[in-house]
């Protein structure tokens, strides 16, 4: 099984699965920190994958989208949506579709599509009997235009799986990969910053209140410590009278 971060498109998942409906959905995790802070939601996903068992094609659901989760999916499309899987905690990534001819100020114009990619390929390669690599990519050649969302369409997700030997990635190394990723979006380097900036923000106006703090208390210290000079001078003036 792979786990994902998805988002939910009118009883739809990014990825194709059926949330709402007779077939069995995904099952939420319980979420990590790291994840609350990003607003990732991890998900059990619907895809069998089973070790070394090669799959062609497999369907995982047919349905017929109407005009509400089009809509959906096009805005997520044009937005660059994208859907991030795991298999053995190795990450991979995936777009939702992708669009053509379209002005890059005027957005979508006359003569412009929209399409869906509703099969996946998960290519995983193993060694020594372990899971060292992950990958997943969309077929062009079965992409859905769905330029059109008021016109209801039918679609077919289904995915195929293909493992291979990865004799040059030992088990221990299988994260070296991912060191130099590109795929990510430079957003999320920005999110990350937003948030670093935030914390430092904190720290600072942190310890500006702290020398406030400090100030008042040692105006206050300093004032009651008079007081109790004063109070001291009149005990010994009181006491030499008594004397």
């Amino acid at each position: 099984m792979g786990d994902f971060e998805d988002e939910d498109f009118g009883g739809f998942s990014a990825t194709g699965q059926r949330i709402l409906g007779d077939r069995v959905g995904a099952e939420r995790h319980k979420q990590r920190l790291g994840e609350s802070i990003a607003g990732d939601r991890r998900e059990t996903s619907p895809y069998e994958l089973s070790f070394l068992d090669d799959i062609e094609w497999r369907l995982l659901c047919k349905t017929t989208l109407g005009t509400k989760e089009l809509t959906k999916f096009k805005e997520a499309i044009h937005n660059n949506y994208f859907f991030e899987m795991f298999v053995e905690d190795l990450p991979m990534w995936g777009y939702i579709g992708d669009f053509e001819d379209e002005d890059a100020i005027l957005g979508e114009m006359e003569g412009s599509h929209t399409y869906l990619f509703p099969h996946l390929h998960f290519k995983i390669g193993t060694n020594m009997g372990q899971i060292v690599s992950v990958t997943v990519t969309t077929e062009r050649d079965r992409r859905v235009d769905i330029t059109n969302v008021h016109k209801p369409t039918t679609v077919q997700f289904s995915y195929s799986v293909e493992w291979f030997e990865d004799h040059e990635l030992p088990w221990k190394m299988r994260m070296t990969r991912y060191a130099d990723s590109r795929f990510l979006p430079g957003s999320f380097e920005i999110h990350w910053l937003s948030i670093i900036n935030s914390f430092v923000l904190v720290l600072l106006l942190t310890a500006f209140l702290t020398i406030i703090l400090m100030r008042v208390l040692k105006n206050d210290f300093s004032r009651y410590m008079e007081l109790d000079d004063e109070s001291m001078e009149e005990e010994e003036v009181r006491f030499s009278r008594s004397l």
